[in-house]
């Protein structure tokens, strides 16, 4: 397990050398660092209604954002199939990449410990936003008809604007990241 010193800034250098593996072709992937201003995680899991309940709303962030955002979707641990994580695709339509984490370096090293949670990072490695992507789901069992709170999409117009992050944290809600 890997674990960051500080919790606020993440090494670009580790993140890179973290081997995922890409959904689509299979192979091992290192992330190298994007020609973007910001650089997103978003940890799913395919079974997860919370998880698929947000994919509408993710494509749409990767629609908007993606001049300035490179998004990836991280499946944590070994529990789904590469046959699981398609379907979950296909079914949502996924604009974005999703990369498989086995062996959760990159969850670990990044302190991911819910699905879905967010981690938006600038160039340097700093931590921009780490949490919920709203306030859909405001605990566990219990969730709002609509979000009006929406941090992840907040958090990234602040840092565009060169503005302070209002809320930089916010506690994910959803299922704990299994050790499989």
């Amino acid at each position: 397990m890997v674990n960051a010193q500080n919790d606020s800034v993440f090494s670009k250098t580790t993140i890179a050398k973290i081997a995922l593996v890409d959904n689509q072709t299979g192979k091992k992937i290192n992330l190298t660092h994007p020609r973007k201003k910001f650089l997103l995680f978003l940890f799913l899991s395919p079974e997860c209604p919370l998880c698929q309940s947000y994919t509408g709303h993710l494509n749409n962030f990767n629609t908007t954002f993606g001049e300035d955002v490179v998004q990836y979707g991280i499946i944590p641990g070994k529990t789904y199939s590469t046959s699981i994580v398609q379907t979950f695709a296909n079914n949502y339509h996924i604009s974005f990449p999703l990369l498989t984490d086995p062996g959760k370096k990159l969850c670990n090293y990044l302190q991911a410990s819910i699905t879905p949670e967010a981690i938006l990072l600038d160039t340097s490695g700093k931590l921009v936003y780490k949490g919920a992507i709203d306030d859909l789901l405001p605990g566990l069992g219990k969730r709002k008809l609509k979000a009006t709170d929406h941090y992840l999409e907040n958090a990234l117009a602040e840092a565009l604007n060169h503005q302070a992050i209002t809320v930089k944290r916010v506690k994910a809600a959803g299922c704990n990241i299994n050790e499989f």
